[in-house]
């Protein structure tokens, strides 16, 4: 079981086709040691909330919500 595994933050840079704008694509690589491991807690196509606190970063998994009203609920509860 994989507890804790030391990690990247990288950022992915590229340009648009006009040549003018720098596209960033913020990355945290999580290596398949961890993610294969049977206690990893996301599957691929889950939906995940990431919260920033203080110096922490938060995934949870979010339940995709069953209709649109519920959807609405949820952004008038925020």
């Amino acid at each position: 079981m994989v507890k804790k595994i030391v990690t990247r933050f990288a950022v992915a840079k590229k340009t648009a086709k006009s040549g003018e704008a720098v596209y960033r694509s913020p990355r945290i690589y999580l290596p398949t040691k961890l993610t294969d491991d049977s206690v990893f807690p996301f599957k691929e196509g889950d939906l995940l909330m990431v919260k920033v606190d203080g110096r922490r970063l938060i995934v949870q998994r979010v339940r995709k919500p069953e209709r649109r009203t519920e959807v609405a609920n949820e952004q008038r509860q925020k």
